[in-house]
C-alpha cells in the first residue's frame, strides 16, 4: 500500500464505525479507533490541514479546466509552509489506524493521487516525479469535473461518513448508545446519506413537527412565555452547515420529549 494518508485513513476508520452501529457488533473498539482517530488529527495541524484539503478536492464539483485547475492549485500550495520530513513525521501517527494492506478503490486512487500532488509539490526539482504529478493531477482533474458521477454517489453512498455525522456518534449520541430507539437509528442512517439539500429540507420537516407539538399542547401560564420564546427560536432556525448538527439533534430531543 503507499504511504499512509489521511484521505485512507478516514476511510478506514469511518466504515469500521458505520458497520460497527448498524451491526450492533464491537461497538466499543469502533468508538475507541475514532474517537484516537480524530484526536491524533485535531492535534497536528498538518493533519487537520490534509483533512480540509482532501475533504475539499473529493467534494468540489467545478466544470471548468481553467477553474478547477486553479482550484486545485490553490489547495495544494497551502502545504507549502511544510517539508516533507514534516508531513511524514505526522503520516506516521496515522499507521495505527490503517491496516497492511486496503481495497484498491476510486478513492483509495483519489486520495492516493492527493498525497503524491501534494508531496510532489514539496519536493528537491531532481526528484519531482513529473509522470506522477501529471497521471495524479489529470486524476483529481477528471474527479473534480465529474458532477454527474459525484451527485450520485453524495446522494447514495454510505462508503464513508462525514464529519457531522461521526460527531454524532462519537459524541452526542454516543453517551447513550445503549438506549437508541428506533428513531435514534433512523435519524443517523437519514444524515449518513443526505447531501445539503436534503439536510435542509429534513431540519424543515424538524422545525415543521417539533413547532405542531408545542403549539398544540396545553401550555400552563407561568411557562407559556418561556414555550413562546422557544417557539420563535425555532421558527427563525435557518439551515447553517456550521450547526446544523446540533440544530437537528436539538431538536430530534425535544421532539421525543413532547411525543
Amino acid at each position: 500500500m503507499k504511504n499512509a494518508n489521511i484521505g485512507i485513513a478516514n476511510l478506514i476508520v469511518s466504515n469500521k464505525l458505520k458497520d460497527s452501529y448498524f451491526s450492533n457488533d464491537l461497538i466499543q473498539e469502533s468508538q475507541e479507533l475514532t474517537t484516537g482517530f480524530f484526536d491524533v488529527v485535531k492535534n497536528s495541524p498538518i493533519l487537520q490541514l490534509e483533512f480540509k484539503v482532501f475533504s475539499n478536492l473529493e467534494n468540489k464539483i467545478i466544470e471548468s479546466d481553467l477553474a478547477a485547475t486553479r482550484y486545485i492549485d490553490g489547495n495544494i500550495k497551502l502545504f507549502e509552509v511544510y517539508t516533507i520530513s514534516e508531513i511524514e513525521k505526522e503520516h506516521e501517527k496515522l499507521k495505527p489506524f490503517l491496516p497492511e494492506s486496503v481495497t484498491n478503490s476510486d478513492k483509495v486512487q483519489l486520495y492516493n493521487a492527493i498525497d503524491t500532488l501534494i508531496i510532489e509539490s514539496l519536493n528537491d526539482y531532481d526528484k519531482i516525479d513529473v509522470d506522477g504529478i501529471h497521471e495524479s493531477f489529470t486524476l483529481v482533474l477528471n474527479h473534480i469535473k465529474s458532477p454527474k458521477k459525484q451527485l450520485v454517489e453524495n446522494k447514495i453512498s454510505t462508503e464513508t461518513i462525514n464529519e457531522d455525522v461521526i460527531e454524532i456518534a462519537i459524541g452526542k449520541f454516543n453517551e447513550k448508545y445503549d438506549g437508541f430507539d428506533e428513531s435514534d437509528k433512523l435519524l443517523l442512517k437519514t444524515l449518513i446519506k443526505s447531501n445539503e439539500s436534503e439536510k435542509e429540507e429534513l431540519l424543515e420537516t424538524y422545525k415543521s413537527e417539533t413547532l405542531n407539538l408545542l403549539e398544540e399542547g396545553v401550555l400552563e401560564d407561568e411557562i407559556k412565555e418561556k414555550l413562546s420564546k422557544t417557539i420563535q427560536k425555532i421558527r427563525e432556525m435557518k439551515y447553517n452547515p456550521q450547526s446544523f448538527t446540533d440544530d437537528i439533534i436539538g431538536l430530534h430531543e425535544l421532539k421525543k420529549e413532547l411525543l
